[in-house]
């Protein structure tokens, strides 16, 4: 999120005493017939739903419109939360806030200094309210920000989204976005802290996202007898030729604790395919030893490695990843480097 709108973000929040954790909705559809009409901003915490309309001048028309829509609310949607409605805006009349006064409508002056990051956003239709890229977030849990989020949750006990946001340096707005379409998917509960109630379910997504396979750029068949052997002399020769690489999945999981080991295969990621000729001198066609997976990774994966008795691997969150993206043996695997991280 651009670090302008986040202050605006947070300034709404703590002007309304709402709190960081509340769920987050822009454009929220109102149907009136077959019609959708849009208020700007829904806050959904606890039994309460406050409802935000965002507008330069707040006038007897705005206060008007969001009393009405209020109205037109399905009870169903709803149920039995309050409704809270407030008007927010650079400008406000005396006769505008009488108005408001008697409608139960309350007001909220946003600096300008503030406002001007909305202006550039907001359109007279409302279809682009100010935060829509809020909606428009990762749509798949296995991005690479969306997987930090669910990885600070799996690997440790954080106690809300803002301690998520702090520790994984994903922007507030992004990780309340990502925490409560897992709340609503059923994978997560925020009850005591944020934990994961489901892996199960986490991971099948996983692997219905972002199956390892779809990254595969060749199998390599080897002369070593285990994976452990091929492991070390294939870093032993990518160190000594400044290479980048990291071992991944099973091949990196025993450096992290886990107790699931394959000696038949060994998963190695390779960001410039152009060095495939190097592990191709591994190769041994009637070799019936240990196969080398070779992956190409959509994201940087080297930033976060690290070297482990002289081998690179890939960081713990992204070692699950693509643990849980190898079918159900990899699942089993990813589950039991989430318990040894302490879960």
């Amino acid at each position: 999120m651009n670090e302008d709108l986040e202050q605006v973000y947070r300034f709404l929040l703590e002007k309304l005493r709402i709190s960081p954790d509340a769920k987050i909705e822009w454009s929220y559809p109102i149907s009136v017939g077959e019609r959708d009409l849009l208020i700007d901003l829904a806050i959904e915490y606890r039994d309460t739903m406050t409802l935000v309309e965002i507008t330069s001048r707040i006038n007897e028309d705005t206060i008007y419109r969001i009393y009405a829509l209020s109205h037109l609310i399905n009870k169903q949607v709803v149920g039995t939360k309050e409704i809270r409605l407030v008007c927010a805006g650079k400008l406000l009349k005396y006769s505008t806030q009488e108005l408001a006064t008697k409608l139960g409508v309350e007001t909220l002056l946003i600096p300008p200094k503030l406002y001007q990051y909305l202006s550039s956003r907001a359109t007279a239709s409302k279809v682009n309210a100010p935060f829509e890229h809020l909606k428009a977030g990762p749509s798949r849990l296995t991005s690479e920000k969306a997987w930090k989020v669910v990885c600070s949750i799996l690997t440790g006990k954080p106690s809300n989204i803002l301690s998520v946001s702090k520790k994984t340096g994903v922007s507030y707005g992004w990780t309340n976005y990502i925490i409560h379409k897992l709340e609503d998917s059923g994978i997560i509960t925020a009850d005591y802290g944020l934990r994961i109630k489901d892996v199960d379910k986490l991971f099948n997504v996983v692997s219905w996202e972002r199956a390892l396979e779809g990254l595969q750029l060749e199998t390599i068949n080897t002369n070593f007898n285990t994976a452990t052997q091929c492991i070390n002399e294939v870093a032993l020769n990518l160190n000594k030729l400044g290479i980048d690489y990291a071992f991944t999945a099973h091949s990196s999981a025993v450096s992290y604790g886990s107790s699931i080991m394959r000696e038949d295969t060994a998963y190695i990621y390779l960001p410039n395919p152009s060095d495939r000729e190097v592990i191709k001198s591994f190769s041994e066609r009637e070799a019936g030893g240990c196969r080398l997976k070779v992956y190409v990774p959509e994201r940087d994966i080297m930033k976060s490695s690290i070297m482990f008795n002289g081998i690179r691997i890939v960081d713990m969150c992204q070692n699950i990843l693509d643990l849980a993206g190898l079918g159900m043996d990899g699942r089993i695997a990813a589950k039991d480097l989430v318990n040894k991280s302490g879960k």
